[in-house]
This record gives C-alpha cells, structure tokens and sequence, in this order.
C-alpha cells in the first residue's frame, strides 16, 4: 500500500503541528520523506547520513518508520547485516484521518491568565 503526499502531510501535520512545528516546516518534513519513500517502502540504512538517520529514529518514536534487520550469510561463513527503514503507510493514513478536534494542544493556564487579566 502507498501513502500520497496530501495524506503524510496530513498525518505529519497531526503528530508535529500538535507541537508547535510551523506548517512549512511540516511539509518540508514530508517532502523530505518522500524524497526517501517515493518509489518503495523501504530505505536501506547504509545511505543516510547521521543527521538522516536522527530524524528517521525520530519519525520511528512517531510509528511512522519502523525498522527492520536481516543477516544473511555470504562466503566463508561470515554475516552481512542489512538494516532496512520501513514506512507504515497504514500507520500514516490512520493518523491522516484523525480528527482535527485535538490538533491543537490547549494550554490550560492560558485560559486562567486570561480571566484574571479581565
């Protein structure tokens, strides 16, 4: 299953716009993915660089990416390791169809500060 770009943008949008990343910010993080995810669902590890891999471990805490590893035997017996980062595109367009409701986390002391100004 694919996920579109309207559909990552929306679920990002849930899952960073609810604390406080800025819209441009959130389809920069979608475009980012996509530049990654947009052929396949999987990236092997080997080609992101470190700061790459700190989002991706990040967008992983989300349940966005998950990864994956297999070790496969090669000639004279020694193991090559293979680390693979999945996208969860069900993952994603559940989160996509969320409500808006409680896209906005609400400070609580706002509303009290604001009483008492009054």
């Amino acid at each position: 299953m694919t996920v579109n770009r309207n559909e990552l943008l929306r679920a990002l949008d849930n899952i960073y716009g609810k604390k406080g990343m800025s819209s441009r910010d959130v389809e920069d993080l979608c475009d980012f993915i996509l530049s990654f995810f947009g052929y396949d669902d999987y990236v092997l590890d080997n080609v992101l660089s470190p700061s790459e891999r700190d989002v991706f471990y990040n967008l992983e805490e989300s349940g966005i990416l998950s990864t994956h590893r297999e070790e496969i035997s090669i000639i004279k017996g020694k193991t090559w390791r293979i680390n693979q980062w999945y996208i969860d595109s069900e993952k994603i367009k559940k989160i996509a169809n969320e409500r808006d409701d409680n896209k906005k986390e609400e400070n609580i002391y706002d509303s009290i500060f604001k009483n008492m100004q009054q």
